[in-house]
């Protein structure tokens, strides 16, 4: 960027700031909307079953378990160096994999399993669908 386009910006930024300012609540609403967003999920709590090797790939397993939903993870290396999120469950339609970049959206297929490749490394989350109610795993590393 230039000087003078940076000088422009910043006038342009001042314009709309003294004819469109930014509501003071603005912040607090955001904040609010997403903390009640997260309230129409049932928050499920993975344990780590074992840390598998198969042809020298390391994978971790995570389930869950509870009177409405079984879920199975399991997470494993990709050769470009990405993630794979592999999972089973029962009774969930759909599952969004949460990132600090965007989501990405999988059909939960027969038997009841579902894939992610080419998943960044980082922290994910995995929000499910079911026919009646919805549900997220906490914040897990890949």
């Amino acid at each position: 960027m230039t000087e003078p386009d940076e000088v422009l910006l910043n006038e342009l930024q001042a314009m709309w700031q003294r004819r469109d300012p930014m509501p003071v609540d603005l912040p607090d609403r955001i904040v609010a909307a997403i903390a009640a967003e997260d309230l129409e999920f049932e928050l499920l709590s993975l344990s780590a079953i074992t840390e598998t090797a198969v042809r020298g790939d390391e994978a971790q397993v995570l389930e869950c378990a509870t009177d409405e939903l079984t879920l199975l993870v399991r997470i494993s290396d990709e050769p470009d160096g990405s993630r794979r999120v592999d999972g089973w469950s029962e009774g969930v339609r759909q599952v969004e994999l949460l990132t600090p970049v965007g989501r990405r959206v999988a059909d939960v297929g027969d038997g009841g399993r579902f894939e992610f490749d080419d998943v960044p490394r980082g922290p994910v989350r995995l929000r499910l669908r079911g026919e009646r109610k919805a549900f997220q795993t906490p914040e897990i590393e890949v």
